[in-house]
Order: structure tokens, then sequence, then C-alpha cells
């Protein structure tokens, strides 16, 4: 381990983020085939990121991703290691039992015991809670959780019990909320959330916005869109004192076969590792002030104006800004005149 070093010796950017999903896959490799990641590209991809966040999380123990707390430890990351559930009983026994052995050798800060598994209806809850005992047995000491989506995790108040702390996967885009509402939208179901655990501590597990891809619902993707998310959720993030793993580091070509074509653009980083150039303004510590809750209300006075108008025959967005009011009492509709008047989008 003598090539790597703590991040502290470094140079690391001006505002490190609280944690990045991390998976370390490039063009033509997809887990789904069983394809073995090599060392060497785990370091590559690591060093890439690692000035930039406190922590990862990652989704898998074998097929070579095993090695992925041995260097992020060495590099001072903190790790949530998590181990890939699904409905191939041998394949998750192998999971469980590298994902201990990692938390054994205390490589392991929180350890994830599948993602998503009720969602897809992989495991049955009494089979993911009897997973989640195993784990917690094996390595007392060491915080042992699932993570899941917000609204189904609370359909399952038994796997939230069984937890140590709760990890909820949010994503506005996936549920149709427009741009300007999305981080309204994961404060209030935040507190749904909250209301339901307690005390216990809660972490968002992902979230995030694709910079490419098609709209779902009023969610449209696009860069400045993604930008946009990225810095207004980790703005609500640092405001409400709330730790989050955002989704996430790589953008990765494999997904598009699964998801549509939204599906390869989650990335901060593109695929062959490039920082999409507006995700920096969060890195140099920007941040935008409360537009999430009923208190927030956007400076200035009361008003609403065009900051840019496309020309008469374009496809370019139309641009403005809303002043003096309160973001989620309010929407913004937009018409236009084409022998008659109409409202953009339907």
């Amino acid at each position: 381990m003598s090539n790597f070093y703590p991040i502290e010796q470094w140079e690391t950017c001006p505002c490190r983020i609280d944690g990045l999903c991390f998976s370390p896959f490039i063009d033509g490799q997809d887990p789904n085939s069983g394809v073995v990641i090599p060392e060497r590209q785990i370091i590559d991809r690591l060093s890439t990121v690692a000035p930039y966040t406190k922590s990862i999380r990652t989704f898998g123990c074998i097929h070579g991703l095993g090695y992925i707390p041995i260097v992020a430890k060495a590099m001072g990351l903190n790790i949530s290691a998590g181990a890939w559930l699904g409905s191939d009983f041998e394949a998750n026994n192998k999971e469980i039992e590298s994902l201990i052995t990692i938390a054994q050798a205390g490589l392991a800060d929180v350890c994830v015991v599948g993602n998503e598994v009720l969602l897809r209806g992989d495991l049955s809850e009494s089979q993911l809670i009897e997973y989640i005992n195993h784990v917690k047995t094996a390595v007392p000491g060491v915080p042992v959780t699932t993570a899941e989506v917000y609204n189904v995790l609370l359909r399952h108040p038994a796997v939230i019990s069984a937890c140590d702390i709760v990890y909820i996967n949010i994503y506005p885009f996936w549920e149709g909320i427009a741009i300007d509402r999305a981080v309204a939208f994961i404060h209030e179901k935040y507190k749904e959330v909250k209301k339901a655990v307690g005390n216990k501590q809660i972490v968002v597990a992902e979230t995030g916005w694709p910079s490419d891809g098609e709209i779902v619902g009023e969610a449209v993707p696009g860069l400045e869109n993604a930008c946009r998310y990225f810095l207004n959720f980790v703005s609500w993030a640092k405001a409400q004192d709330i730790n989050y793993f955002y989704f996430e580091a790589f953008d990765e070509p494999w997904k598009a076969g699964y998801e549509g074509p939204q599906g390869s653009s989650w990335g901060i980083w593109n695929e062959s590792g490039t920082l999409k150039s507006c995700m920096q303004r969060v890195f140099d510590g920007e941040t935008v002030p409360d537009n999430w809750s009923k208190e927030g209300f956007l400076p200035g006075q009361l008003g609403i104006e065009f900051t840019y108008v496309p020309p008469y025959g374009s496809f370019e967005d139309l641009s403005g800004k809303v002043t003096g009011v309160k973001p989620a009492d309010y929407r913004v509709a937009v018409y236009i005149y084409v022998e008659g008047w109409w409202n953009k989008p339907y």
C-alpha cells in the first residue's frame, strides 16, 4: 500500500462534498456480465474523485470490487461498503461473506446490505432482514443498513427497525418533478421519513439528476439542470446538516441498456473522467439560499422577469427569474402567442 497517500497530503478542492456513489465500470464493462474490474482501474478512478469527497459508497464486493475499500481507506476516505443482493442466492452469499470480510478487516465504516431489493422484488422483507441480522452478528460495532427508495422503505417498518441507520434513495427526476421544485420535494419527503424513523440517523444514500436523456413527466434532463440540481441539493444538505452520497461519480454507458439514454448520464465526471464544467461551482463552495422550505424566500422585491427571450423560430429555452416569493408556494406558467395563446411546455 505504499503507493497510496492519505487525502490530506493531496491538493484537495476547496469544498469536498459529503459523499459519492462510486462505481468503476468503463465503456464496454457491464457488471451483469460478471466482468472482473482490474485493480489499476480502481486506483485510477478513485484517484480522480478522492480530492473532491470525504466518503464513497460502493455497490458490490465481488468481481474485483472488494479492492475498492482497500484503496479508498489508504487514501483516507470513509467507506459505506455495499453488498449487491438479487434473486441469485449463491451470488448473494458470496457478496455477504465478502462484505463481512471487508468489515472485519476494518475497511468499512458502514455495511450496506443490498440496494433497492424491495423495489425490484428480488427478496422478501424477511429474507432481507435475515441478511441484515447476519451481517450485524458478524461485525458488531459496525453500523449495518440497507439502501431503499424512501417510499418503499416506509412500507416496511420492520426493515427500518432492523437497520442501525436509515439509508434512503430519493430521485425527484424519476418521479417527474420539475427542476425548480426538485429540492423542495426532497425537503418534504425527508421530513416524512424523519417522522417515521424517529431518532435514527437518516442518510440520503442516492440522489442526482442526469445530464442527458429523455424527459420524465416535468423532469427535464440536461447538463444545465444536472448542475443546478447538484448545487441546490448540496446547499440544502449543508443547511439541514444532512449526510448524503451523491449519485454518482462517473457516467456509466452500460446503464443505458437498462434505464434508457438517461441511465448513462448521472455522473459528475463523464465516462472518460473529465469533470463536467458547471459542477465545479459546488467544489468551489458556492451555495444558494433556502428555496426549498415554506420559510425560504427568494431575495429581492416581488417580481418576475425574462432574462433571455429566444428569437422567433429558435428552439432555445426561454429563461427568467422570480424574486420576493416562497418557491415552495408558487409555480411559473409560460404562454406564447402563435395564432392563439398556448402554454409551454404542455
